[in-house]
């Protein structure tokens, strides 16, 4: 039963399958389109003996924001098995085979969207962000005025300004995808008007300081509600300028939905709180795929030195205990075959928690998988929180 690459010619099979375990309807001009998108991502797929596709996983590949820098990420999605197949071992098979695909290719990380969170551990992959969601009337933005310079985007458009501002806004956030064209290609559509979704930059005298994706949605005869597909901004007078601009639209939209990240206080700024409801938007998963350069890419504090044991049952090269040392070239990490006890030990899924800044030390001791047998003053330096905020949808 292998498991290979979908080839080209096999993606429409991989594209019923996906139909059938979803149980959602797939037209003929359905698999037309989906055939079209991204064509360059991966896609792999476990075959039984007579050659059959049981079940297969698209591997979307993508630059991500990780401690100022950016490295390779593998992104999961469409996992899929037919029913007749499951409880037999394809996607476990699947995912053996897409982790030492992404460790050969470089990626540090991976990242989905699941379904169901205890479903993705057994694999590795942990909670990683929380996205809290408004939902107020645009009438509760009346504080807000815009004083920048507003331009609608149009097709063929550059991004060069939207490009700045998202730069900008998720400069410091761990996760965030290095936006490609292809990837403002997905956001701001090929037919807005058709679509009714419209992007609008703003700009100040310095620049580009804020933008605004969103999708109207009827709710009524008259009435829409504004559905904010993605809002940033270059610094807080940006967010105020965007504010003021979604305001002068509340005529025409009664509601608007919208995300923003974690140190935004929008409730405290609003003329009045309980005008903005609040839930979490979406709960995505990562994981490390290589921890040993994880770790080198961490800042330490000069002379930092510690030990730390990982249990990580689908990627050997991850499972162990593990010598960290900042020196005068940088972190250097060692793998220790002794069977000593760690100054940190935890699941990969924690110590991914702690990697991306998702939780503090001090959170992640809460977590019965973590122990901590040293002081910890030095380990609370390295793994402090840190903004995380995933990009795209995958």
């Amino acid at each position: 039963m292998p498991v290979r690459e979908i080839r080209p010619e096999e993606r429409a099979d991989f594209e019923r399958l996906e139909s059938i375990a979803f149980a959602s309807p797939l037209s003929e001009e359905d698999l037309r389109r989906r055939l079209e998108r991204e064509p360059e991502a991966v896609c792999l797929g476990h075959f039984d003996s007579a050659g059959t596709l049981t079940a297969g996983m698209v591997l979307p590949e993508y630059q991500m924001r990780y401690e100022d820098r950016f490295v390779p990420m593998v992104g999961v999605g469409g996992v899929a098995s037919l029913p007749e197949y499951r409880y037999q071992g394809a996607i476990r098979r699947v995912f053996e085979a897409a982790f030492a695909r992404m460790r050969e290719g470089g990626a540090v990380f991976s990242a989905l969207y699941p379904f169901s969170h205890p479903y993705y551990r057994q694999f590795g992959y942990e909670l990683c962000q929380l996205t809290a969601r408004y939902t107020l009337p645009v009438d509760a933005l009346r504080s807000f005025r815009c004083e920048a310079t507003v331009r609608r985007i149009e097709p063929g458009d550059p991004f060069d300004g939207l490009q700045a501002v998202y730069d900008a806004h998720f400069a410091r956030c761990n996760m965030a995808i290095r936006r490609e064209a292809r990837h403002w290609q997905g956001l701001v559509t090929k037919e807005p008007l058709r679509e009714r979704v419209y992007t609008y930059l703003l700009q100040d005298a310095q620049g580009p300081c804020a933008y605004v994706v969103f999708a109207a949605q009827n709710v009524g005869e008259y009435s829409k509600e504004m559905r904010v597909r993605e809002i940033a901004f270059a610094h807080p007078k940006g967010l105020r300028d965007a504010l003021g601009f979604l305001y002068r639209l509340s005529a025409q939209y009664g509601k608007a939905i919208l995300t923003l990240p974690d140190g935004v206080p929008l409730h405290a700024v609003l003329p009045e709180s309980y005008d903005a409801s609040t839930d979490i938007f979406s709960h995505p998963m990562a994981r490390v795929v290589d921890l040993p350069r994880a770790l080198a890419l961490k800042p330490h504090p000069a002379g930092a030195a510690y030990t730390l044991r990982v249990h990580d049952a689908m990627i050997p090269g991850n499972d162990g205990l593990f010598a960290v040392q900042c020196e005068a070239a940088g972190v250097s990490v060692r793998r220790l075959e002794a069977d000593a006890p760690a100054d940190l030990e935890a699941g990969v899924q924690q110590i991914t928690q702690l990697l991306l800044g998702f939780l503090s030390l001090d959170e992640a001791l809460y977590s019965p998988q973590v122990t901590l047998r040293a002081s910890g003053d030095v380990l609370r330096r390295i793994f402090v929180k840190r903004p995380v905020y995933l990009t795209e949808f995958f």
